[in-house]
């Protein structure tokens, strides 16, 4: 007897204009965890909802145990015990653990909710996902982002789950937490359940994934056994590209230092001292809470400090808020993107010219078409796909988010530009544009200085890395001595 849970068969889908799926065969057995990767716009995301039933397949069949369940529906895919978790989680922050774990299930005596049940049915659950630390009256909007993704995958189980899909559940988690997601993805593998795992880090894929897929361009190009597969096949598969062109920059003639931090200190941070030079990328690696961020947003002007002195230039410039950095002419990309670089509700053309917008006051009025003009400029220089500039920038796939907070910024010609994380959460080629993107400011004359969460991006573009441990620079290095082992020993304390 077959041990296949889902099956999808020449699954084909057409928007206008469109084909965003072709042909698409998927399968995902009892006890296995298949991963699903692909770049943005490789079909991903449409594939999950034909197979949870927000959308319906154009051509193609979907079997459930055997059985030809034709189009799905989600009631349908629900009573199956196939359930979504996507990356925007849907919980209700001023609802009880116990009332999101059965949101819409809840148990009832009459007309009324039963709380003794409801309560004592959701510690149970809870206690299968992990989450028995909390109480089942706890609100959601109180605990932590990882606990409210427990609360998700407890709703999944409270629905007699056969199958679930994540879609990149790890994008707002640390490494200790992403290691209790992985504990629980493998209890429920081992409980007989199909998982289909969204990511765009291989280290993921490796670490917990029996299968992988890979979609490109609507279409399915790769799919083999994990332990038989390569990092360069996936990524080659995904968009084309060999490994060795993942980091496309070239040599750079280094200026003068043109950027400085003297002694800085918070109360976290103590007496971090570095540089920069003109044309140049700085990384700055840490492991979780080591001070990197930190670093950033006070030389930004976003977070204060005890002590310390900047200098942009040669020359020693105060800075104690945003203002005060833009005038020394910094610029800065933090890592939340959708928080903290983004107007989100607002359209592209919004988002392009919000820093630079008194280029375009005329008096009391604003020139529209100047600013139109430039905000074209943008989307043509930095190759942002957008069906206008009246688009909304919350419907832009992560890469194209991202290089509208970067190239917004490099509208004001800065000299320093600061990254936070600039590549998290998006796809491999959108790394590789984001790379090239950060290659062409140094051709500009600008030095860069880069927070990495992952080591191999510093170790493929970054002149000089230095590297932070609770608070304190322990390392600096460059040319040959920038090497995984070095730098990983820094960060550790050792």
């Amino acid at each position: 007897m077959s041990n296949t849970l889902l099956e999808m068969k020449g699954i084909t889908k057409r928007f206008p204009g469109v084909v965003a799926l072709n042909k698409v065969d998927l399968k995902v057995n009892s006890g296995e965890v298949l991963a699903v990767v692909g770049e943005n716009g490789a079909g991903k995301s449409t594939l999950i909802k034909i197979m949870s039933g927000a959308y319906q397949q154009d051509e193609g069949q979907i079997f459930f145990e055997g059985t030809d369940e034709g189009k799905m529906i989600p009631a349908r895919a629900l009573a199956l015990g196939i359930t979504a978790i996507y990356q925007e989680l849907t919980n209700v922050p001023g609802l009880s653990i116990a009332e999101n774990i059965y949101l819409g299930n809840q148990h009832t005596k009459g007309a009324f909710v039963d709380y003794k049940t409801l309560y004592s049915e959701s510690a149970r659950i809870q206690a299968e996902v992990g989450l028995d630390h909390r109480s089942p009256e706890e609100l959601v909007g109180r605990i932590s982002t990882a606990e409210q993704q427990l609360v998700e995958i407890g709703r999944a189980y409270s629905k007699q789950l056969k199958v679930i899909i994540m879609d990149e559940p790890t994008s707002a988690l640390n490494q200790e937490e992403t290691e209790k997601l992985f504990a629980i993805i493998r209890k429920l593998r081992s409980e007989g359940k199909g998982i289909i795992y969204i990511s765009h880090k291989l280290d993921e894929v490796f670490a917990v994934a029996d299968r992988v897929q890979v979609l490109r361009n609507g279409e399915s190009v790769y799919e083999g056994k994990v332990a038989e597969t390569t990092r360069e096949q996936i990524i080659s598969s995904m968009c084309g590209r060999e490994l060795k062109e993942m980091y496309p920059i070239s040599h750079r003639e280094l200026g003068d230092v043109i950027f400085e931090i003297r002694n800085l200190s918070t109360d976290f941070l103590k007496n971090i001292s570095l540089n920069v030079r003109e044309r140049e990328i700085v990384g700055l690696y840490g492991l979780m809470g080591s001070g990197c961020a930190d670093v950033l947003e006070c030389a930004f002007g976003n977070r204060s400090y005890k002590s310390g002195t900047f200098f942009a230039e040669g020359k020693e410039v105060a800075i104690h808020q945003p203002q005060d950095a833009m005038k020394a002419r910094i610029a800065y990309v933090p890592a939340e993107r959708k928080k903290e670089g983004l107007l989100i509700s607002h359209p592209v053309l919004n988002n392009l010219t919000i820093v630079t917008l008194k280029k375009f006051v005329h008096g009391l009025f604003l020139n529209l078409k100047k600013e139109r003009e430039e905000a074209q400029r943008l989307v043509d220089n930095y190759r942002i796909k957008t069906p206008s500039l009246d688009t909304s920038v919350a419907s832009l796939s992560g890469g194209n988010q991202q290089k509208i907070v970067i190239s917004k910024w490099v509208s004001t010609n800065p000299r320093i530009f600061m990254l936070n994380d600039p590549t998290k959460g998006i796809d491999v080629g959108a790394k590789v544009e984001i790379y090239k993107d950060i290659e062409k400011l140094c051709e500009q004359g600008c030095g860069v200085l880069y927070v990495a969460a992952e080591l191999p991006e510093l170790l493929g573009i970054a002149d000089r890395v230095y590297v932070l441990h609770e608070g304190e620079l322990v390392g600096e290095f460059s040319g040959e001595e920038i090497t995984q082992k070095n730098i990983v020993a820094s960060a550790i304390g050792e």
